[in-house]
């Protein structure tokens, strides 16, 4: 079995930032064991299983995006089999709208 390679996007990163900074404001501890067990999560398991993710079928985007969900929070990703890889776009709080965040994008 090939194992994709999980790579996250710029928008990703400062997606984790931003639940970092959050966490932090209560419990700064957690904040970084927090985002390291989502990272790993995520990479974990879109590197085995990278279609295991919904598509998402109600944003206005050219490509298919699939989303996986860890807790709370919703990763929004691509899979881009010509290069064994799964990009993270997006990752959100499950509680946020998701098309005006990427929409501001």
């Amino acid at each position: 079995m090939n194992h994709y390679k999980a790579v996250f996007s710029q928008n990703a990163v400062d997606g984790l930032l931003e639940i970092s900074d959050y966490i932090a404001l209560d419990k700064p501890v957690k904040a970084g064991s927090f985002v390291k067990e989502l990272t790993t999560s995520l990479k974990k398991t879109l590197s085995i299983f990278p279609y295991s993710g919904k598509v998402v079928e109600n944003l206005d985007l050219d490509k298919e995006i699939r989303i996986f969900s860890h807790g709370s929070y919703n990763n929004y990703y691509r899979v881009l089999d010509g290069k064994q890889t799964v990009e993270v776009l997006f990752i959100f709080n499950a509680s946020r709208d998701i098309d005006s965040l990427i929409t501001s994008l």
